[in-house]
């Protein structure tokens, strides 16, 4: 008669079997099929927990990782054999400034090239182009609930800058009419008016108050405290305070910075990175100009208006939003380096090339996105600001490289 036996199972209560007998003794077994289960269970629920984590993940990451832009032949896209070459030959010898141009055309990229050192990696400081993006962050704030309607009173998001100017417990205020008269204005100014450079400012984008605005402790304020010459709402003038004072007016009503909604909401789904986006004294960022990014993220963001505010399935910024900004909501029939404009919608521009209507973002001396939505075609512009160049007339040159792109089609 041999001694019984005990083998221990980590986790589980102790079977003992004798070997003298013809059947064994099972203690606890009802124990043992518990436990078992027991771990069975937690062990199953944790693996399913990870793999729905790991597919969750995979999904959004995959997300935001951009997805590398299709190249097909110029030839398959309408373009005459060796046309590029000659074009090529053309834009190296018209701008010393220039760094990038890409044209998309129906379904993928025709052309691309660097100039003057330029590379894919380079980034470009893209300027008056990030007005245009502001205009995109706005669709979303709207489309989000945040902002009720764009024709909500700037000082009603932003009060702490509506405050009266006419009156003082300390006495009498110099000019106390005229700023009276200024203050009624002001509560009248909407986003609408602002988004449409229809502001009503005394303003001149290209004069001296340019600089004061840049050296303001408080760009906001300086941009709300000017005078106003005309009613909102009647005359376009352009104005880089206006997208300023818009870009803060979102940010406050999103409730957090303009880069980290604008990233979260806008770039991280197009698949678009910024590089750079200055800030203003007080800490926000410069609504009106001073972002980076490449020449294909730039083209990145010219495909997601070509595509009704889509990237890829997912609808980025709201169609109507798309349409509506880039319909003509302000009159304007001329522009001294824009050949035959005709309109401006919000934070966008609109001319015709070659009978082809456009729509797009501009930038100082040279950038350029530009959609041509019945030619399915998407082009960018980039120059180089560290070299040699003309500043608005790089514009001017671009435009007339663009009609000779459009008119071979």
């Amino acid at each position: 008669m041999h001694p019984a036996k005990a083998f221990p199972i980590s986790g589980l209560k102790t079977r003992v079997y004798s070997e003298s007998s013809t059947s064994s003794v099972i203690i606890s077994e009802t124990a043992d099929r518990q436990a078992a289960t027991s771990i069975n269970t937690n062990t199953m629920f944790r693996l399913t927990t990870l793999f729905i984590s790991l597919f969750i993940f995979s999904i959004s990451f995959a997300q935001f990782v951009p997805q590398p832009l299709k190249n097909f032949s110029p030839d398959s896209a309408g373009f005459k054999p060796g046309f590029f070459d000659a074009f090529t030959k053309e834009l190296e010898d018209s701008s010393k400034a220039l760094g990038a141009f890409i044209v998309w055309r129906k379904k993928g990229i025709v052309y691309e090239h660097y100039f003057h050192g330029a590379t894919a990696e380079s980034w470009f400081n893209i300027k008056s182009i990030t007005k245009s993006t502001v205009s995109a962050m706005t669709g979303i704030a709207l489309e989000k609930k945040f902002i009720a309607d764009i024709n909500t009173p700037v000082v009603n998001i932003l009060p702490e800058y509506g405050k009266p100017r006419s009156v003082s417990n300390k006495g009498p205020v110099l000019f106390a009419g005229w700023l009276a008269y200024n203050d009624s204005v002001r509560r009248t100014l909407t986003l609408r008016h602002l988004l449409t450079m229809q502001h009503g400012f005394e303003w001149n984008d290209f004069g001296t108050m340019a600089g004061v605005f840049l050296n303001s402790s408080d760009p906001i304020k300086f941009s709300l405290d000017l005078p106003f010459s005309d009613t909102p709402g009647r005359k376009f003038v352009y104005c880089t305070p206006a997208t300023s004072i818009v870009g803060a007016a979102v940010a406050k009503a999103v409730g957090t910075d303009l880069r980290s909604f604008a990233k979260k909401n806008l770039f991280d789904p197009a698949g678009i990175t910024i590089r750079r986006w200055d800030v203003d004294p007080v800490g926000r960022e410069m609504g009106g100009s001073e972002m980076y990014m490449t020449a294909i993220d730039m083209m990145r963001f010219g495909l997601l208006y070509l595509n009704k505010g889509k990237a890829g399935s997912k609808q980025v910024i709201a169609r109507s939003w798309v349409e509506a900004s880039t319909e003509a909501q302000a009159r304007l029939d001329y522009w001294d380096i824009l050949p035959n404009a005709n309109g401006y919608g919000y934070f966008w521009w609109r001319r015709k090339t070659n009978g082809h209507q456009t729509f797009f973002a501009s930038g100082a001396c040279g950038q350029l996105i530009v959609v041509v939505p019945d030619l399915e075609m998407v082009i960018v512009a980039a120059t180089r600001l560290d070299r040699p160049h003309r500043n608005r007339e790089e514009l001017k040159m671009l435009h007339v490289m663009i009609d000779k792109l459009t008119k071979e089609l």
